[in-house]
């Protein structure tokens, strides 16, 4: 008896001595050996854990394999759905011992790409046919309840154990898989699914208190004999209702008490009524009086606080349980209230009824108790104390209106006071009276209000005929043309300013770009064909720079097709052996090969051999502050003397040789910066401030590049093409033929109008070769733009048009409309004029049409409001020798709304008027 412990909280071991063994032990074993699915839902301290433990340690004798779940140990505020899933395996592969048997982090990897709950079946399947082919597993899994605290839904893992139990009609191996459930819940609150729900298909075990005749293992731990231990346990049953906790708990401290008597006292020679009369001392001493403190380990306070804790319910559960309290007859109807008392473990069913569980719970939580908490939950709490104070004689503490509808429909269902309902009578006699008096005020304000309302209705109507008439004659003042002339002026030189700053070259480069996109795309060029060098050329070579060799065998093999000219877009000052003699070879002899260099930074200089006849041009490009290219090169100033062509340019000169017949003007070269004539057309030179740049950057004879498209827009092959003869032989006879880069690795790419994808060096200089030859044979292809002149009378006919149309138009919805209409055709007209081969400026005209426009409305709108204002206050004045009243109550109307200066309007043509600002300012209220 020494060694005898009473267990107050926890489970009991599996061998505890004890242990209580309950018609659920049985049960429970019975239905699992069967293979039903077994679930315990029962309020908190009944036991469960240790009928968990004590089963799983029978069916383990019986050559079951059992694991132990304990959702609680998995996490719930912040976990993952694939956490808790993990954690899941984790506790079952752990419960099994399969540490030695299987890589459970390697086998979660081979799962992965699987939906959460059909890993854990493919887990339990494997645990069936692979590591247990014989043997019946049991998962027994506690605490349930704690999944209801999870941000997700876990009704899948529910269907999951459904699911096992109907595939046993299908693979019997199912057979040897079940599911037991513990926890403090209900199976409604578990899942809403009754389609998927494992509960109406298993075997709910009710876990009732101890009986008398099942606590013979506590009598072990009383130190007198077995018949007064006998009488000890009925009374303590009495007390406790036979629940588990508060048995143990009171057996242990009886035995105690005991102890400390044996010392002094021969127990075998006491009364038998001493010991019943000792339960209830101890009860009381140890249990009863300030039951806060003396709760531990914490069981009445967790009760307490399941009643209590949510404060959206607690009213309702007090409630009902004050009718348990007071013997109401309250039928079961498994409501959430009653569910949740019965969860408490406060209160049981007991023969269709519901009752406290014990005496001890009805001794804590008795009516006092729940009075005194329905008492804080009052809603007029401070208004019936503020009425107590007053002995109840203060009515302005009583309800009225929705207060006390609120309080009547939360006293509905309770069982209140005398006092509460003593409040709640007066405060509904004192309602009904505040109701009478009103409808007696009611009926003498009834005709104040009918004459005020009368009063305001004509004003109403006085100043809605005034404003009408006034708004009808305003609709034909237009704003004075000095003043259309004077914004006119203003907004052009704001706008011709901004220009002249700057502001508007970015907007007008990237119109021009999007202008581009817009036109309709143009023929491959006839005279053109590009042999582009790209990554597959350099792969297949292996080597970059090619070798001198490699050059010089395709520069034969196209000098064999007869080009008109041969364009070699690659830096050759340096020999690249071998092959270095075959190259100098073939350039002396091919007359119509033109190379490059670089001329302007840092300078790239010329292969010797066509330098020395004149045979090379740079290859230099403009880029504008945005990165692009929109500019070409004529010519570039090396020194003062020496002007050299560009690259396009030595080839366009070729081309355009005396056999075409065409005049071309090649005074450029020594100078000469005037407009030359080009075959059909003139180039003129790029001017600073020309289309939509301001200060340019124009050194050279520079002009604007008119594209023709990319790569697309020309015959283009590659290197690998021409060293094996797959091009065309009219693809190269008397045409000019580029060699150039196009792979991305060799970094010869440049942003342009057809922008993000890069255009390579070699494709840029064919859209200048295409431009000048076209514009000497065609007299097409060249862009031009207009003088600053021109350009300050477009923008200023823009501004004045807006401001016209707008003065005659004077609608803001109309105005808005025709801004939208304008801007439309003025965006037209730079696509057709760039198509025509013409620059024209439009960023501001887009703005001066708008704001010019905008502006004229929004002036002519001001003045014909302030027009109004003085005309309508003239029309209410007129009536005012025979409408005081209705006159001054609509001036009043006119005032509310208007900004302080025009209040300050009218109240000086009132005073000017009448001569009485303060008998008409103030006639409404003497009214």
């Amino acid at each position: 008896m020494v060694h005898y412990r009473y267990q107050v909280g926890g489970s009991l071991r599996r061998d505890d001595p004890n242990y209580v063994e309950r018609a659920a032990d049985d049960e429970l074993d019975r239905a699992l050996r069967q293979g039903d699915f077994c679930y315990v839902l029962n309020s908190r301290q009944m036991g469960k854990s240790s009928l968990l433990v004590r089963s799983k340690f029978r069916l383990e004798q019986r050559g079951y394999r059992c694991s132990t779940l304990d959702i609680t140990g998995i996490g719930s505020e912040t976990i993952t759905p694939e956490q808790w899933y993990r954690g899941i395996i984790t506790q079952i592969y752990l419960g099994l011992n399969l540490a030695g048997k299987l890589d459970l982090k390697q086998w979660w990897h081979q799962v992965s790409d699987l939906p959460l709950p059909q890993r854990l079946h493919h887990f339990l399947r494997e645990l069936l046919t692979i590591h247990f082919p014989r043997e019946s597993l049991l998962i027994f899994i506690d605490e349930i309840d704690s999944v209801l605290s999870l941000k997700f839904t876990i009704d899948d893992f529910f269907g999951l154990i459904r699911f096992c139990y109907n595939q046993r009609a299908i693979e019997p191996l199912y057979g040897r898989l079940n599911f037991a459930l513990f926890g403090v819940t209900s199976p409604s609150e578990l899942i809403r699914n009754k389609q998927r729900s494992p509960f109406n298909i298993g075997q709910a075990i009710a876990l009732n208190g101890f009986t008398l005749d099942q606590i013979s293992p506590l009598t072990e731990g009383l130190p007198i004999h077995e018949k007064e231990s006998y009488q000890t346990l009925k009374a303590i049953l009495d007390w406790t209702g036979g629940q588990p906790f508060l048995t143990h708990k009171l057996c242990h401290l009886v035995a105690q008490r005991l102890i400390q008597f044996s010392t002094t006292v021969d127990l075998s020679f006491v009364e038998m009524s001493f010991f019943p009369k000792l339960v209830a001392n101890t009860v009381q001493k140890q249990i009863l009086e300030h039951w806060q403190s003396q709760d531990d380990p914490e069981h009445l306070r967790t009760i307490e606080a399941r009643i209590l804790g949510n404060p959206r319910n607690a009213s309702r559960l007090l409630g009902n349980y004050q009718l348990i309290l007071l013997n109401e007859s309250i039928p079961v109807d498994n409501s959430r209230e009653q569910r949740d008392l019965l969860l408490s473990g406060l209160i049981i069913e007991d023969q269709g009824r519901l009752i406290v569980k014990n005496r001890i719970y009805h001794d804590i939580f008795n009516l006092d108790w729940v009075a005194n908490h329905l008492a804080q939950m009052r809603p007029y709490a401070i208004y019936l104390d503020s009425w107590l104070t007053s002995s109840q004689q203060d009515s302005s503490a009583l309800l009225t209106g929705l207060a006390l509808k609120e309080a009547l429909a939360w006293s509905e269902d309770k069982q209140l006071s005398d006092l509460d309902y003593r409040f709640l009578a007066a405060s509904q006699a004192f309602d009904k009276k505040a109701i009478a008096k009103d409808l007696a005020q009611e009926k003498q304000e009834r005709e104040k209000v009918e004459f005020a309302l009368r009063s305001a209705q004509e004003a109403n109507h006085l100043l809605a005929y005034s404003r009408k008439t006034a708004q009808q004659q305003m609709k034909k003042v237009k704003l004075r043309k000095f003043s259309l002339l004077s914004c006119i002026g203003a907004i052009w030189l704001i706008l011709w300013g901004l220009r002249s700053l700057g502001l508007f070259q970015l907007p007008e480069l990237t119109l021009l770009d999007r202008n581009f996109l817009l036109r309709p795309s143009l023929p491959i060029d006839p005279y053109i064909t590009i042999i582009g060098i790209d990554e597959e050329d350099i792969e297949k070579i292996k080597v970059h720079p090619f070798s001198d060799r490699l050059l010089a065998q395709a520069l034969q093999e196209l000098k064999n097709h007869q080009p008109r000219l041969i364009g070699l877009d690659i830096y050759r000052d340096l020999a690249v052996e071998p092959g270095h003699e075959a190259l100098v070879k073939i350039m002396e002899t091919t007359p119509n090969l033109i190379g490059i260099e670089k001329l302007v930074g840092k300078q790239v200089s010329p292969p010797p051999t066509l330098a020395k006849s004149d045979q090379v041009g740079f290859n230099d490009l403009i880029l504008d502050p945005d990165g692009k290219i929109r500019r070409a090169f004529l010519s570039f100033p090396h020194s003062l003397t020496d002007i050299r062509a560009s690259f396009a340019t030595k080839l366009a000169l070729g081309y355009l040789s005396a056999d075409k017949g065409e005049k071309i003007d090649t005074s450029f070269l020594s100078g000469n910066n005037q407009p030359i004539v080009w075959g059909k057309s003139v180039l003129r030179r790029l001017r600073p401030n020309d289309g939509g740049y301001i200060r340019a950057k124009t050194k050279g004879f520079q002009f604007l590049m008119n594209y023709r498209g990319d790569q697309s827009q020309f015959k283009s092959y590659s290197f690998d093409d021409l060293l094996h003869r797959r091009i065309p032989p009219d693809d190269i006879r008397d045409r000019v033929v580029l060699i150039g880069s196009t792979a991305p690795s060799l970094n010869d790419l440049f942003q342009t109008p057809y922008s993000p994808q890069q255009m390579a060096g070699v494709t840029l200089h064919a859209n200048i070769l295409s431009q000048l030859i076209h514009a000497a044979l065609t007299g097409k292809g060249l862009l031009q733009t207009w003088s600053e002149p021109i350009a300050a009378v477009w923008l200023g006919s823009w501004i004045a048009l807006g401001a016209i149309l707008a003065w005659c138009v004077g609608s803001m919805p109309r105005v808005l409309l025709l801004v939208i209409l304008s801007e439309g055709i003025l965006y037209g007209i730079s696509v057709k004029a760039l198509a025509w081969g013409w620059w024209i400026p439009m960023v501001p005209c887009f703005l001066g049409f708008a704001i010019a426009a905008l502006t004229i409305v929004f002036l002519t709108q001001r003045e014909q409001e302030k027009l109004q204002l003085i005309q309508t206050v003239e029309l209410i004045l007129a009536e005012s020798d025979n409408q005081v009243t209705t006159t001054n109550i609509a001036i009043e109307y006119l005032k509310q709304g208007e900004t302080p200066e025009k209040v300050k309007v009218i109240e000086n043509m009132v005073v000017s008027k009448l001569k009485q600002p303060d008998l008409l300012i103030n006639s409404t209220q003497k009214d």
